[in-house]
């Protein structure tokens, strides 16, 4: 009677193993896939290629007309970039976000996905999606060129403008080195830089930009 009650032990210790291994893979396998908007890249301009391929999420599309160009970070990095300096005076009569930014001009955006005609010919829709609030906003190609004016960067009461134009509209991916905070401003803002770090209007940065559309004016 003893060996029996041990060997029933045994097959219940086994059996139980057996379970637990079993439960163990169906949890595994009905972990849910995730599904987030993500793509293979390897190629210029949005496109797919080979080699070493990465998934990334896609922060920016650029569209004319029936064309469409999407983009990771990854990419954006690939293409012509600039870095320069600048800063934005506010309607609070503050001057804010002054230093350092990278990014791809847009001029360089427009080129790639509607050729490089007349700029004259174009403006952009830019659209942000701010913590799930999705707006617009226009720049006709004045703006594309950094036609802006530019203030005071030591007295952000005066309205005045101290000059025009020579800066250059980004898409700006970092700020002061590091990549912008998603969860603040989101991963891309519009900027108007150059080398000496000119005071330019706050209402035309524009932070959380997902896309871009390029229309004939």
């Amino acid at each position: 009677m003893p060996t029996e009650n041990k060997s029933n032990k045994i097959i219940t210790i086994v059996l139980a193993v057996i379970i637990t291994l079993a439960a163990i893979t169906v949890i595994y396998i009905s972990l849910p896939q995730n599904k987030e908007n993500k793509k293979t890249t390897g190629g210029n301009n949005g496109q797919q290629g080979g080699g070493n391929q990465t998934t990334e999420t896609v922060i920016l599309t650029v569209t004319y007309g029936d064309k469409q160009t999407n983009y990771t970070l990854h990419e954006l990095e690939n293409l012509t970039s600039y870095t320069g300096m600048g800063g934005r005076r506010t309607n609070l009569l503050k001057i804010e976000g002054q230093g350092n930014y990278t990014g791809v001009p847009v001029i360089t955006l427009v080129e790639l996905t509607a050729g490089d005609g007349d700029i004259e010919n174009y403006s952009i829709i830019a659209t942000s999606n701010y913590k799930g609030r999705i707006e617009n906003k226009t720049y006709n190609y004045s703006y594309i060129l950094g036609n802006v004016d530019i203030y005071n960067p030591n007295n952000a009461s005066d309205s005045t403008p101290i000059g025009n134009g020579g800066l250059t509209m980004v898409i700006a991916y970092k700020y002061e080195g590091n990549y912008l905070n998603e969860s603040n401003d989101g991963k891309l803002r519009i900027a108007f830089l150059d080398e000496n770090g000119s005071i330019t209007y706050s209402q035309l940065w524009y932070k959380s930009v997902i896309s871009i559309g390029i229309v004939e004016q």
